[in-house]
């Protein structure tokens, strides 16, 4: 029996994840947060650090980054296969589960109102890692999809159903309007996106990140099922929002709020370049 090539993703995947993750920074006590100025500029400068971040990568990051490029040229390589394999292999749970499951979580349906649900209990409850959690779920949410429609438009590759047979190499490069928008995933981008701030932010509760990465994985994982993307458009898009998800993480730990001045009374504000 032949070894069935999707199995290439989420080891690959998975490898360059945990490379990527050793730097990560656990953020501190949580300050409060609110849908404020100082929240949307956040947007901004997150966004500018987006494209800045690789320059500021150690060792880690970049053997992380070296073997996603290199999982994605191989599943480019193999592209058509895997899409041929994983139509063979259609059933009616996994339609189900494709179509009421993940695709809502990478789409937003379910993760955007999730977001909203746990900023609201922490109004509720006065827990400020629930509100900046939400906050900082939705801006990587918006980032990372920006980010994908970015290389959408820059790449122009066709989707799988988009041509008969389906041609894993027709790239129409920039410029070439908005129907063909294969690479990367923002399904992908966006699920892990929301999953890297959550679950950075509930990591020693053990079921929380492995809940949000197992709908992570599940959400890019049915866009080849769906025949809706390449593998290689899911690891890429799942790469982005990983590494989002992880910026915006950490950005939001460089802002403490500590309650002594050195002046006298007052509170002061430090920032960690």
């Amino acid at each position: 029996m032949r070894w069935p090539p999707i199995l290439l993703f989420p080891v690959a995947a998975l490898l360059s994840l945990q490379l990527a993750g050793q730097d990560t920074i656990v953020p501190p006590k949580r300050q409060q947060c609110f849908l404020d100025k100082k929240y949307f500029t956040s947007y901004v400068k997150d966004g500018a650090d987006v494209v800045r971040f690789p320059a500021r990568w150690n060792e880690s990051q970049w053997i992380g980054a070296t073997i996603t490029a290199s999982a994605t040229i191989l599943l480019i390589a193999v592209d058509d296969h895997i899409q041929q394999w994983s139509q063979c292999r259609k059933i009616p749970a996994l339609d189900l589960l494709s179509r009421y499951v993940f695709e809502p979580v990478g789409s937003g349906l379910y993760s955007l109102p999730a977001l909203g649900i746990l900023y609201s209990c922490g109004m509720i409850w006065k827990d400020n890692r629930a509100r900046i959690t939400a906050l900082k779920g939705l801006e990587a949410y918006i980032l990372s999809g920006l980010a994908s429609q970015i290389i959408k438009q820059m790449t122009h590759r066709h989707r799988p159903y988009q041509d008969d047979p389906p041609d894993p190499t027709l790239w129409d490069g920039p410029f070439q309007g908005f129907s063909h928008t294969s690479f990367p995933s923002g399904h992908a981008a966006t699920a892990f996106a929301v999953a890297t701030v959550v679950s950075l932010s509930y990591r020693q509760t053990i079921w929380v990140p492995i809940l949000c990465y197992t709908l992570a994985t599940g959400a890019a994982l049915s866009r080849i099922y769906d025949n809706q993307h390449w593998a290689s458009d899911v690891l890429v898009g799942s790469a982005i929002g990983f590494g989002i998800g992880q910026l915006v993480v950490r950005n939001e730990s460089r802002l403490q709020l500590i309650p002594a001045s050195p002046v006298g009374q007052g509170v002061s504000l430090i920032y960690r370049f």
